[in-house]
């Protein structure tokens, strides 16, 4: 490994090497911008030091079997474990959501453009999952929603900008990170897989019925 970047940096600069490397390690991904409360979104320290200092890290988390990404289109740095050691495993009904969160992002690119947020609330997921998307045949109940939003949140997927993942009114913007986490391909795949059980599951229901 080339030691220049360490060996010349101030105490400053090493503070933020860790401080950058620790949270890809532990959320995977690093954004170009966030929001604050009462500033709105605002340029993230962290991505520009990463777009600075981009090799001297790649290099320092390969000798640790960590692949270091970068996405400029989109505004983030992503990492990979070649054991998949940061593969996240989500039940079905925190699949759907990622999905859903997926398909607003999408929507949301076509309508305004790269450069805007998507930004939604709870509620808004909920009807993507079971009414627009069909998904789902029931909505998840709130503990289930907070527990699949936190968790995403966690990897920064999302970013709550108001309220609780509890509550319907909730607002949070879905940052372009969902891209990585679900690819188009996969989308398509886990999407029609969830529609085919989603419909056995009614059928069943039917055949009790009668």
């Amino acid at each position: 490994m080339n030691f220049d970047f360490i060996n010349g940096a101030t105490a400053k600069e090493l503070e933020q090497f860790k401080s950058v490397c620790n949270q890809l390690l532990s959320r995977t991904y690093v954004v170009r911008t966030l929001y604050r409360p009462g500033k709105g979104r605002v340029n993230n320290p962290d991505y520009t030091f990463l777009s600075l200092h981009y090799e001297a890290v790649q290099e320092y988390l390969g000798l640790l079997d960590w692949d270091l990404r970068r996405d400029d289109l989109n505004g983030y740095f992503y990492v990979l474990n070649t054991d998949e050691a940061n593969r996240c495993n989500l039940n079905k009904k925190e699949t759907a959501i990622l999905l859903a969160l997926r398909m607003i992002y999408d929507e949301n690119q076509e309508r305004l453009g790269l450069e805007q947020d998507a930004i939604c609330t709870v509620r808004d997921v909920l009807e993507k999952v079971v009414t627009d998307y069909a998904i789902l045949p029931a909505k998840p109940n709130m503990d289930e929603v907070k527990r699949a939003l936190t968790l995403l949140e966690n990897h920064s997927i999302v970013q709550r900008i108001d309220g609780k993942f509890n509550q319907s009114s909730c607002k949070f913007s879905i940052l372009p990170t969902v891209l990585a986490a679900v690819s188009g391909e996969k989308l398509n795949d886990v999407v029609s897989v969830l529609r085919k059980e989603k419909d056995v599951d009614e059928e069943t229901e039917e055949d009790l019925v009668d």
